[in-house]
């Protein structure tokens, strides 16, 4: 344990090409050599002294060296942003730096990576052009791409960030140009105006028309929004192959990127470069939203083993690089995560869980699932002969998140909240099943398998696992959502026949939660989650081209040769 630390400010770092990348140096105030650890961010080094899952300035004080630096065109680094080349720029600037440090009189040689969103996908892309001296890395709630966005299966995107994230990584932009004798005040005051009202842009139709966007860099970012990168190409990206070391994957119940921490985590199980990396993947969730860990979210607190305030995952995170950087006898687990309700954390040796049984919920009605007051209920017993559902969905009236996998924005608060306000809505329909006579442990990927039909050419379909407690408060665990369009987005992306039925599997992503005896389950369906995810305007075209969509009558079947359910995965009481 270091007494003391040293920092230096601003050190400069030469890549290939001769451009100067610049960094915040953290480490022991002696003349040792120490192993690192490399954070890259797009957001400002000197905002970083505490990293949310590693406490950086604390990582120093227990003998790391810990380098913040500023990627290529940000802030104190030289060169030019150019954000949809992340994959060609940042690799080559990721492996210079990791070599960089390396070398330094002050490194033993040992260096890891760590980082969050943006920064984990800077940490995936170095790793994935293998360093030599890059032994472990640590990414948190992040994937390896270029946008926050939903499971790209889905077929849908997110534009709400687009009040606050968008406008605020300009701002660095917008200074270099003021330095350059460039006028920017419209721009600042648009952005200014943006920041007062986000509404401006959430509710803006058509979207490629939104003003904010005619300024670049926003521009060049938004269209990448409105124009996703195929998803053969995002898995093509991830090379799981030509990474070698071990991986401690860190996630929330709560993130949008949910869904990325554990794909990457099984990619790397199963793909990894080297027996090395395959068996030295480690995962921890806990009920964190897209940010710091807190020992609360929406309307639920988790008690004070879940981690609120970082001190439990920051001493995990460096009992992992003291493990692979420093050689130290550290018994890690390999699959640690937190049940909501419960509020415990639980250990495994993978996921899923190898105890876990898949339990099909069905859903059944008299014909009028709508709203909680409605006649939809859900039961184990697969249903014969029932009457459909059907609800309107109106794109230009879409149902209100509330609460959820938001990053947090102004006017967006991510968690479990009451959902019974929208539970009203005649588009909102409710399965609920009867009141619970034992606890029930859900842990596991999550999926609605939907027999559906509806009179447009394309629409959405979406899910909601609701935990309804005794007085009746319904709070959200998880969603969903599926584009009609993307159902076969593994062959190709085709429209739908107006009045046919088809079977979208709607992917919820993984959780766990117990539902506690005297609790129901509750499955809601409709069709839009607005703004946490895009809306569809039903017409069939591109994203962002519409400003008036059209309405699609929804029909959703539940009997026996099309018997929609919810598929949960249950694991066993230690009575049972």
């Amino acid at each position: 344990m270091a007494t003391s630390i040293r920092m230096d400010r601003n050190v400069s770092i030469p890549m290939r090409d001769g451009t100067i990348l610049r960094a915040d140096i953290y480490r022991p105030d002696d003349k040792g050599k120490h192993p690192a650890i490399l954070s890259r961010t797009a957001y400002n080094k000197e905002f970083m002294g505490n990293g949310e899952f590693l406490n950086y300035v604390e990582a120093a004080h227990a003998g790391y060296a810990v380098i913040l630096q500023d990627i290529r065109g940000r802030f104190a680094s030289d060169g030019k942003w150019e954000r949809l080349k992340m994959f060609e720029v940042e690799g080559p600037d990721g492996y210079d730096t990791v070599e960089w440090i390396a070398e330094q009189d002050w490194c033993d040689g040992n260096v890891g990576m760590a980082g969050g969103s943006y920064l984990a996908a800077m940490t995936w892309i170095t790793a994935m052009e293998n360093p030599p001296h890059l032994k472990a890395i640590s990414p948190w709630i992040g994937d390896i791409g270029m946008n926050m966005q939903p499971n790209p299966r889905s077929g849908t995107v997110n534009f709400y960030t687009a009040a606050s994230a968008l406008p605020l990584t300009s701002l660095d932009y917008l200074k270099k140009l003021e330095e350059q004798g460039e006028d920017v005040s419209d721009m600042h005051q648009y952005i200014s105006k943006v920041f007062a009202n986000p509404d401006e842009v959430i509710q803006f139709l058509p979207l490629k028309d939104l003003p904010l966007a005619q300024y670049e860099p926003i521009k060049e970012m938004w269209d990448a929004r409105l124009n996703p990168t195929p998803l053969a190409l995002q898995y093509e990206r991830k090379k799981f192959d030509k990474i070698k070391i071990p991986t401690f994957h860190i996630g929330g119940w709560f993130d949008q990127l949910e869904w990325a921490v554990f794909e990457n985590y099984q990619g790397m199980t199963e793909k990894g470069g080297s027996s090395l990396a395959r068996e030295g993947q480690y995962l921890q969730v806990g009920p964190w939203m897209h940010g710091p860990p807190l020992g609360f979210l929406g309307e639920m607190g988790f008690g004070s083993a879940s981690g609120g305030g970082g001190l439990d995952i920051h001493q995990r995170t460096l009992d992992f690089f003291n493990k692979y950087l420093r050689g130290f006898e550290v018994d890690i687990p390999k699959v640690r995560y937190f049940v909501i309700g419960r509020n415990e954390w639980e250990e495994a040796e993978q996921w899923p869980l190898p105890n876990m049984q898949w339990q099909k919920y069905y859903l059944h009605s008299n014909g009028n699932a709508n709203t909680l007051s409605g006649d939809g209920w859900l039961s184990d017993e697969p249903p014969e002969t029932e009457p459909t559902d059907t609800f309107i969905y109106d794109p230009l009236h879409p149902v209100p998140s509330i609460g959820g996998k938001f990053v947090p924005a102004p006017g967006f608060s991510p968690g479990p909240f009451d959902q019974t306000s929208i539970e009203q809505r005649e588009d909102v329909l409710c399965y609920t099943s009867k009141e619970l006579d034992d606890d029930i442990e859900v842990t596991g990927p999550v999926s609605l398998h939907l027999y559906a039909k509806t009179t447009a050419v394309d629409t959405d379909f979406t899910a909601k696992l609701v935990d309804v407690q005794p007085n009746g408060r319904a709070l959200n665990m998880i969603d969903g959502i599926q584009r009609a369009s993307f159902r076969d987005c593994e062959t190709e992306v085709k429209p739908v026949v107006p009045g046919e039925v088809y079977k979208f599997v709607v992917l919820l992503g993984n959780i766990s939660v117990l539902f506690r005896k005297g609790h129901r389950i509750r499955l809601e369906v409709s069709s839009s989650n607005f703004p946490l995810y895009d809306r569809n305007m039903n017409t069939g075209n591109p994203i962002g081209e519409d400003a008036i969509g059209m309405k699609a009558e929804q029909t959703i079947f539940h009997e026996q040769n099309f018997a929609s359910y919810i598929d949960l995965p249950i694991v066993p009481s230690s009575g049972s």
